[in-house]
């Protein structure tokens, strides 16, 4: 069974998202800033590892330590 294509974007997606919340910690103007920057990194972090392990399940290209096989 291959992995869906809508899977790979919305994890893709989700990871950008995250990409994008780390920066905004890394650039705080204010220690507030940065702390509500870290929940939403942690937040998307979650959301990206969960599309990633149901990927892994419904996935034959994946290995039974969750590693992505080529």
């Amino acid at each position: 069974m291959k992995v869906p294509m809508n899977s790979i974007f919305k994890v893709s997606y989700a990871l950008q998202r995250q990409q994008r919340a780390v920066e905004r910690t890394l650039y705080a103007r204010s220690a507030e800033e940065s702390m509500l920057a870290s929940k939403w990194v942690d937040a998307w972090h979650r959301l990206v590892q969960a599309r990633l392990d149901k990927m892994a399940e419904t996935s034959r290209y994946v290995d039974s330590r969750g590693r992505l096989l080529h």
